[in-house]
Formats: structure tokens, sequence, C-alpha cells
């Protein structure tokens, strides 16, 4: 990844200076060089790490199933995994039974941290080519649900070619204790880990944050996050059938705008693949 990184590095540099940009970035006029050629103060890269709770899930399954219950074996697992469980229905359910992010559970929440931690660590070796640092980030915009086409099943029970889990939150419909659970754990990942930044999304229904005692709920769950040490999370009030209704009848809602992932968008813009997976933060999954 870095050596594809640094050939599209030195292709700006060598083909794509900036010269707009750099006039507004501090360091390049004083340096009397390009944004792309290391003129800025500070020249660091972020890389954003996709899919943290897919893979917090699976380990935390992995440890419940395999190493604590002795339930399956992992060479069950496996054989499992290559089939799209196909032909293990039990040790689909053993796997989905495992604690997940996103409930406030420390097992899979450790998990979490520590896969950050992992990739923030691994990205910390290698410097880009205008001299400075590759920083870690977790927010996935639209591509959780691209990456997730091209990979097979997971031992968190995620079947081959579902969406990742968007961003920094947990898997879709499997937080289920709420959002002061979601966001306990969220706020157990070091935000340190972050300095490119993370999201995270929190869908609501309407009529939750509706009137006073709605807003109240809504800056209590805000405050006690950032509080807890949690950096960013964004929120879509939005009626699921209504989404639904617009999804099949392009149109009709033109005026409807959600947020996807660190920016908002009309949903009638939005590809297929991505209204499904937004749609599906509003359901609860078994």
């Amino acid at each position: 990844m870095i050596a594809d990184m640094q050939v599209i590095e030195k292709g700006n540099r060598d083909h794509h200076p900036t010269p707009l940009s750099s006039m507004m970035v501090d360091g390049c006029l004083d340096s009397g060089k390009d944004l792309t050629a290391g003129g800025a103060l500070y020249n660091s890269s972020g890389v954003q790490g996709v899919g943290v709770a897919d893979v917090a899930d699976s380990l935390a399954a992995l440890d419940e199933v395999v190493f604590r219950r002795h339930q399956y074996t992992m060479a069950q697992v496996l054989k499992a995994l290559r089939t799209n469980y196909a032909s293990a229905p039990g040790i689909l359910a053993a796997l989905l039974e495992a604690p997940k992010y996103g409930n406030d559970h420390a097992q899979p929440d450790d998990y979490a941290n520590l896969v950050a931690r992992i990739f923030h660590s691994a990205l910390a070796q290698h410097r880009n080519t205008r001299g400075g640092p590759y920083v870690s980030g977790f927010y996935s915009v639209t591509c959780h649900v691209a990456f997730g086409q091209k990979v097979g099943a997971l031992p968190s029970g995620r079947r081959a070619g579902q969406p990742f889990a968007a961003s920094l939150g947990p898997a879709n419909g499997k937080d289920r204790l709420g959002p002061t659970a979601l966001l306990r754990s969220v706020a157990r990942v070091d935000s340190t880990l972050s300095p490119n930044g993370y999201a995270l999304n929190l869908r609501f229904d309407p009529q939750t944050l509706a009137g006073d005692t709605g807003t109240n709920v809504l800056v209590g769950l805000v405050k006690g996050f950032f509080e807890s040490g949690g950096m960013e999370m964004q929120l879509n009030v939005l009626d699921p059938e209504m989404l639904e209704d617009a999804r099949r009848n392009p149109g009709r809602y033109p005026e409807l705008v959600v947020r996807v992932s660190g920016y908002c968008a009309y949903f009638d813009d939005l590809p297929d693949a991505a209204k499904v997976e937004i749609i599906s933060r509003t359901r609860i999954q078994a």
C-alpha cells in the first residue's frame, strides 16, 4: 500500500503541482516549495483503516467460541468460512452469539482498540515522499461497501460480500443495547490513535428526538461521549420507511439529505449500494 501511495505522491509532485493550494498552506511560501514537494510546515499523509469492527468482532468470536468455550475448533471455523457457512449453520449461530463491538462489552471493545493500535503502529514505521509521517484515521466514506464485496466470510458471522462496518462504528445491526452502550464502546478506542480523524454514524427516529425531552437526550449523549474521550459523531434523524420509499421511487423526495460518512449527500444521488447500506443502519439484523 505504501509503495502504491508513493507512486501517486511522486506523480503529483512531478506532474500535478498545486500552486494555489500551496499559497494557502503554512510553510510553502517560506520554503518556496509546492505542497506536493514537501513545502508545507506539516507534511503528514492520512491513511484510513476500514473494517475495525469486523476485525474486532472476528477476534472476539474466535476468542469466545474456539478458545474459551471450546465449542468448535479453528479448523472447523475455517472450513465454515470457505463455504460461506452454507454447510455450518451451527457454527454461524455460535459466532453470531459471541459478544459484538458496540454493546459496551470489554472483550470486543478491547479488540477494536488493539486493531486501531496495530494499524497506527504499522503506519508509523513509514515516511512519505515529502518527508512526513503516515498517520491513521478511521472513516470509510463508502468504500466499506466496495471492500466488503471483495472479501469472503469472516469469523464475526459476516457473510461473503456483505459491507464492512462503516468507519469506527459497529457492524450494522450488531449494536443491540442502545446509543449509550454504543458510545461507550467507541470511546474505549483511544482517539489519539486517529490523528487523521474518525467518523461515527448514529441514526435516530424523528420521534426519539422530538421536543425538549429529545433534545436533552441528544445533548446528554453528545456530552457524555466527548467527556469519555470520543472524537467525532455525525447524526442522521430519518424515517426508515421514507428511506425505503425514496429508494423505490427516485425523485419523490428530492430534498432528502443523508449523512454518509463525513459528508452529506442527496439520497437520490447515491449509488444503490450506498443507499442499501444507509437503510441497513436503521434495521436491527439477526
